[in-house]
């Protein structure tokens, strides 16, 4: 498995997206929100995880990507990058990756500057998400 890495599927309304696992300290499934004043819309609330009041961006409206039927679930992201949770829907499952196989992925607009690249798995185009990308704009937008 050298140079493998495992990612998380998961879906933003009727898109494929993946994440990796390294990233990801858990996966939660429909905790309490508790409503955060002055917060943007995108931000449904934020929840309490393990006693640490942790905001949730709700991916799907952040990247203006219509919402999803499917169950929703918060992946808590891991402490070195920042206490933060993302609302997405339907969490698909993990899967090995190999890095060789991605193709480049050029921007064409607003919400494409968070994909890193696409790869094929199964015959579905699955956007990486750049997690690096999302969180800085974020804390530019704060």
């Amino acid at each position: 498995m050298n140079g493998v890495e495992q990612v998380l599927l998961f879906r933003l309304g009727t898109h494929p997206y993946a994440l990796e696992v390294s990233h990801i300290q858990e996966i939660v499934e429909a905790p309490p929100l508790y409503f955060i004043p002055g917060a943007p819309a995108v931000y449904p609330g934020a929840m309490n995880f393990h006693g640490n009041v942790v905001p949730v961006l709700d991916l799907g409206a952040f990247l203006q990507l219509d919402g999803g039927e499917e169950e929703q679930r918060v992946l808590v992201l891991s402490p070195p990058l920042c206490p933060l949770g993302l609302l997405v829907a339907g969490v698909r499952r993990i899967v090995n990756r190999d890095p060789a196989e991605q193709r480049p992925y050029r921007e064409t607009g607003e919400k494409e500057l968070f994909i890193r690249f696409r790869f094929e798995l199964e015959g579905e185009e699955i956007n990486m998400l750049d997690i690096g990308q999302l969180i800085a704009r974020l804390e530019t937008a704060a």
